[in-house]
């Protein structure tokens, strides 16, 4: 193997790659990404079974090759040479050499023959869609998403097509995202795992030019997902069990709701967050009258007390108060991309809901409140 590349767009490529590498492998071989150097392009692929992503550049090629190295080590490596472009050249049976101007750096690596193939999809349901649409419907709600495997079907996006309606949901049981969009395509219902959405995220474009708009392919086959543009692929195992009826619950009865302005309540949140650390936690405890939100927390690091200002829209708010989660308030906040929202209550025990008043409703947050002792 032997070739020349662009630093910055090989950093790139093993870097979200690596995404995909095992962590610990009984086989040690997807410990590694794999690189495919055939005439001028360049395949670098990471696989741990479950997920796997190929990646392809554009590379001066003048050897063809097949090999598997550490990703962390190449990729920080590549990252921290002088010039704009390194030389790879197989220099032995165990070394592969880097260079980049008068800096010459050698890696271990393995033959790829052992390297498995990621699993073929049989697109029996394809269907195209804007690139930036859907890295927007994942983050809008994937920080909601479970991080635990008490309940593994929590662990990822819950992705319902149905009657022209895109929809993802993301819960880990004391709160629940959800987003929703037009979109012309049959239905499907899958769950899409934390590890892919992850890959995703960080690999989709946000931009978007009206006359040519970037779309991706997305293949399903039973449970397995193929999501691929350009010169990237992610095919993944999707997540069995039974998701959480979230259409159910942003559905619910609400008696009460205000306007209010979400800069001033990000604000009052950080501060309380301020108070709390990973052993000193404390809920926030809220009430209203005719004119105000009053928050307060306290901690051994301090009290906060404040009013912020509220337009009541219906309800009686009398002798009302709930205790809540300062960050999972912060976090919904933080994914309206909105000045003003809607927040609905129904009782001081029962999950309320928050919408940006500029979205028609679009994006929904839940959130359980807390117990108070």
């Amino acid at each position: 193997m032997k070739f020349s590349a662009d630093k910055n767009i090989l950093y790139e490529a093993v870097s979200n790659a690596s995404k995909a590498c095992a962590l610990k492998s009984a086989l040690n071989i997807l410990d590694g990404v794999l690189l495919n150097l055939k005439d001028n392009i360049l395949t670098i692929t990471g696989y741990d079974l479950e997920i796997g992503i190929k990646i392809s550049v554009n590379v001066d090629g003048q050897e063809d090759g097949n090999i598997v190295t550490d990703p962390r080590l190449l990729s920080e490596l590549v990252k921290k040479m002088p010039g704009d472009i390194v030389n790879f050249i197989l220099k032995d049976e165990k070394e592969i050499e880097i260079t980049s101007g008068k800096l010459i750096l050698n890696i271990p690596y393995k033959i790829g023959t052992d390297f498995p193939n990621i699993i073929e999809i049989k697109k029996e349901l394809s269907f195209n869609m804007k690139e930036k649409l859907l890295k927007e419907m994942l983050t809008r709600v994937d920080y909601a998403s479970a991080r635990n495997d008490v309940n593994p079907s929590l662990m990822g996006i819950k992705i319902d097509i149905e009657d022209n309606i895109f929809y993802s949901a993301a819960t880990d049981g004391n709160r629940l995202a959800t987003k929703y969009c037009k979109i012309e395509n049959e239905n499907v219902s899958f769950i899409l795992p934390e590890k892919a959405v992850v890959s995703l995220i960080k690999s989709l474009s946000d931009e978007e030019n009206e006359e040519n708009p970037k779309e991706i392919s997305i293949s399903i086959d039973k449970n397995q997902i193929c999501v691929s543009k350009e010169n990237y692929m992610i095919v993944s195992r999707l997540l069995d069990g039974k998701f959480v009826n979230y259409k159910r619950i942003i559905d619910g009865t609400y008696t009460k709701s205000l306007n209010i302005n979400v800069k001033d309540l990000c604000s009052s949140m950080e501060r309380c967050l301020l108070l709390m650390s990973d052993k000193l936690k404390s809920p926030v405890s809220c009430s209203v009258n005719d004119e105000y939100m009053k928050i307060s927390c306290k901690t051994a690091l301090g009290a906060i007390n404040e009013e912020i200002p509220i337009i009541i829209n219906n309800g009686d708010f009398k002798d009302f108060n709930i205790f809540f989660n300062p960050r999972f308030m912060l976090e919904a906040l933080q994914k309206t991309y909105c000045e003003e929202v809607k927040i609905n209550f129904d009782g001081s025990l029962n999950p309320f809901k928050i919408t940006p008043i500029v979205d028609n409703g679009e994006f929904i947050f839940i959130i359980v409140p807390i117990r108070s002792s």
